[in-house]
């Protein structure tokens, strides 16, 4: 759709366009607003999401977009007509469809390569984490504990999900090497989040770090070392 949608405030102009139609407020989500922001604030490139606001939320035409940007309005127009798509992506429209509170209660679908990894031998299976004095015994735990698997194995929200992949944390170990000051400092991951988390990993006899691993770089070393050599050996 090339003309500015002004029939409706945002975000439901904006919806109106993806959709390619009229959308009634009936079909949307409770928590459409927040889904809206959420999507644009994360799964957007900036600058197109920047583009998208300025057009929807501040009503400016294509020409005051391309003036801003120093672009041509055909190339402003372009960019608006990506993002239509883009928006329309399953990963991204389901936002729109269903809202972050349904969305976020999904859990993702493991390709192949992300089924459990066959696990070492745990060193102290009856102990806690936190129990384990030596902190390389305490990784090799981790690592006997599921620490090898990619986070999708945890079965995790798909905003905790997302947060921790954005952060590039991939790995179960990965994760128990952080401690919850430190998840806190991601983005959009709340104290909500926070304890969904702990209380996938305590399910699993594993926990965050309690300030003893992750700010020791001797930690890591040895932490990507062991998960470098078990997943080489394909155990």
């Amino acid at each position: 759709m090339n003309r500015k949608n002004t029939t409706h405030p945002f975000p439901r102009n904006l919806i109106c366009d993806v959709y390619g139609r009229e959308v009634a407020p009936e079909e949307l989500p409770s928590d459409i607003d927040e889904s809206v922001v959420y999507v644009l604030d994360n799964m957007m490139p900036e600058r197109d999401a920047f583009i998208l606001i300025l057009r929807y939320m501040r009503n400016m035409s294509n020409r005051e977009i391309a003036a801003y940007y120093g672009l041509s309005s055909a190339r402003i127009h372009q960019i608006i007509y990506k993002a239509h798509r883009q928006l329309r992506h399953p990963s991204r429209f389901k936002y729109f469809k269903d809202g972050c509170a349904k969305v976020a209660q999904e859990k993702p679908v493991l390709s192949e390569d992300q089924v459990p990894t066959a696990l070492p031998a745990d060193p102290r299976p009856d102990e806690a984490l936190a129990d384990i004095a030596d902190v390389n015994i305490r990784v090799d735990a981790i690592m006997a504990r599921g620490g090898l698997n990619r986070i999708e194995w945890l079965g995790l929200p798909i905003r905790a999900y997302n947060c921790l992949v954005t952060s590039q944390v991939e790995n179960v170990w990965q994760l128990c090497l952080l401690s919850p000051a430190a998840l806190l400092q991601i983005k959009n991951l709340g104290v909500g989040t926070l304890v969904i988390i702990q209380e996938k990993l305590c399910a699993l006899n594993l926990g965050l770090d309690d300030g003893t691993m992750g700010a020791n770089d001797q930690t890591w070393d040895y932490a990507e070392q062991r998960y470098t050599a078990l997943a080489m050996s394909g155990r």
